[in-house]
């Protein structure tokens, strides 16, 4: 009986302190106190036999178990170790979408309404580029390429200069760069474009209405890739680019209004009128849009500059600085093209914001910062982005790029150079892209911005001979010389509308948070292994608290040859 109790109470390795006397009586009497050293290594082992015994943890019982024979140890070993080894593999599968696809795009709960968002910002650039008094480009082209300049002046070589830098890009390979580096530009390349441009957007747009309201004198000249162009319902200078680090030379565009009442984090203020700017329509259809009639004089088609004619139409948004030869539409003479538009909304949620931009990849406005522009999307950082990769590989840039004060004007030799930088950038980030590496991390860092919007359009084209048809509705109302006068001009019309009403927008959320992620891990543990919260606290008590309690105890007994007391009393019978 007295043997029983010892191997119920008491560790095996303990059994021989408290051996029964050969002479004791039969009765309830305290055993002699044991002497025997006691280090730190016993008491782990006795830490580590009390936790087995008394562990919430399912199977870890069985290995402390002495009593278990070793091959079913064993087998309580293989087992806990398979399931702790799938612990650890669920557990880390769990953690990579936490870490890495924490967000999902979906549609957002409530549709947003066409007066909420603004009207596209709309740039148009005509083909043509000049007026055909300002210079004779076929004679001046000839002479500067066959080397027989001696005629020409130096302000028909600087119009020259000037002209070929938005021309087709034949002039800027092979042998054109090689002649043209004989010449040095000597005036500012935009004031000679807006000289000898076709004309002001009053003169080109003869026909403008926005829903009810006119918006003939809403367009404003700006200064683009493909030269001057005119753009409507974009935001103010001044809100668009960083004005302190922007050279002084000239005005990219004018705006008419001073300040914006929209924003792409924010949207409209509150306190908005519904006829306010950036301007937004009123509902959806044919009526509610924009409608305008664009012209041009016949005189002012040419060939050589420019192979095609008519215009180039950009949609964008209001705080996006456009880039015309990125993505364009074309509008050529005669025709008029309806465009309806399908805007494509995203939006961002709030528990979002606490995420790093690349966990949730894309950036707030105030997170990341350009150097020339003060709003933040995708498009104005990708150009500030080929404008520092021109700098650096041409050592100037092109006149249509932000620059700084003291920056180079790219000569129109270097127009080779410049495009070089373009397909560089382009094959940069396409290698990112595939190679899933941060290589050009230090080049360009274009994140989409978290609130954006993009404008999809369905477009149809018909035939219009507006000069034919006026002949036939007006030619007993109006003198003959007003007739010769529309015959003698090209027309286009265009007109923009959104489809619908209402759109379903897309939202980034949470899809994986702490929550989830501490919900996860612990259903995996306790399904493998029966761990709970307080499984946890009790293994790290196991392992922290009771080791240091036994640590201090050594200390306090001073060396190894401390002395464990225990008195256990037993019943023999």
């Amino acid at each position: 009986m007295y043997d029983e109790y010892l191997s119920s109470h008491y560790p095996l390795y303990l059994k021989d302190f408290f051996a029964k006397p050969k002479n004791i009586s039969a009765k309830q009497v305290p055993l002699p106190k044991p002497s025997r050293p006691y280090s730190i290594r016993t008491g782990i082992r006795n830490i580590f036999a009390e936790y087995c015994s008394s562990s919430s943890i399912h199977g870890v019982t069985y290995i402390g178990s002495y009593e278990r024979t070793p091959w079913e140890r064993f087998w309580w070993i293989l087992m806990v170790g398979l399931s702790l080894y799938g612990c650890v593999a669920l557990i880390g599968n769990i953690y990579f979408k936490w870490e890495h696809k924490p967000v999902i795009l979906s549609f957002n709960e409530e549709p947003i309404s066409v007066w909420e968002i603004p009207f596209p910002a709309i740039t148009i650039c005509p083909e043509s580029k000049f007026r055909p008094e300002s210079i004779n480009f076929t004679l001046v082209s000839d002479q500067i390429f066959d080397l027989d300049d001696t005629e020409l002046n130096e302000d028909e070589i600087q119009t020259m200069l000037s002209l070929l830098q938005v021309c087709d890009r034949m002039y800027s390979h092979g042998r054109y760069q090689n002649i043209l580096k004989r010449y040095k530009l000597k005036q500012n390349v935009v004031d000679k474009l807006y000289e000898i441009c076709p004309g002001n957007s009053k003169d080109m747009i003869i026909q403008c209405r926005m829903s009810i309201y006119p918006c003939e004198g809403s367009f404003r000249e700006t200064v683009t890739d493909e030269g001057i162009c005119y753009t409507y319902n974009l935001i103010p200078e001044r809100e668009m680019f960083r004005k302190d680090h922007l050279h002084k030379d000239y005005e990219y565009y004018k705006s008419l209004h001073a300040h914006s009442n929209w924003s792409l984090d924010e949207g409209y203020k509150p306190n908005a009128a519904l006829r306010t700017f950036p301007s937004r329509v009123y509902g959806s259809g044919f009526e509610a849009g924009l409608y305008m009639q664009l012209r041009m004089p016949k005189t002012y088609d040419e060939y050589h500059c420019r192979e095609a004619l008519g215009f180039k139409v950009l949609l964008h948004s209001p705080a996006e600085f456009p880039v015309i030869s990125r993505k364009f539409i074309r509008l050529t003479y005669n025709h008029e093209v309806t465009m309806a538009l399908k805007p494509q909304i995203t939006s961002i949620s709030n528990s979002l914001r606490s995420y790093s931009p690349f966990r949730r990849q894309c950036f707030f406005s105030y997170e990341r910062k350009l150097e020339f522009f003060a709003v933040y999307n995708q498009a104005n950082c990708e150009l500030e982005c080929l404008t520092n990769h021109t700098l650096k590989l041409c050592g100037c840039v092109r006149f249509s790029m932000p620059y700084s004060t003291g920056t180079k004007i790219c000569e129109t030799s270097q127009l080779e150079c410049a495009i070089q930088a373009e397909n560089e950038i382009q094959l940069l980030v396409a290698t990112e892209g595939i190679q899933k590496n941060s290589s050009t991390s230090d080049h360009c860092l274009c994140l989409p911005a978290c609130n954006s919007i993009e404008y999809d359009s369905e477009l149809t084209q018909t035939k219009y001979d507006h000069a034919r048809s006026f002949q036939l509705r007006y030619r007993s109302q109006v003198p003959d010389d007003l007739l010769e006068k529309v015959v003698n001009n090209n027309f286009a019309k265009l007109a923009i509308y959104f489809k619908q009403a209402q759109y379903m927008a897309l939202k980034r959320s949470e899809l994986f948070g702490w929550t989830d992620f501490i919900a996860n891990c612990g259903g995996v543990l306790g399904l493998c292994m029966g761990v709970s919260l307080l499984s946890l606290a009790e293994l790290l008590y196991y392992c922290v608290v009771r080791p240091v309690l036994l640590i201090r105890e050594y200390s306090k007994r001073g060396s190894g040859n401390a002395i464990m007391d225990v008195q256990p009393t037993t019943l023999v019978g």
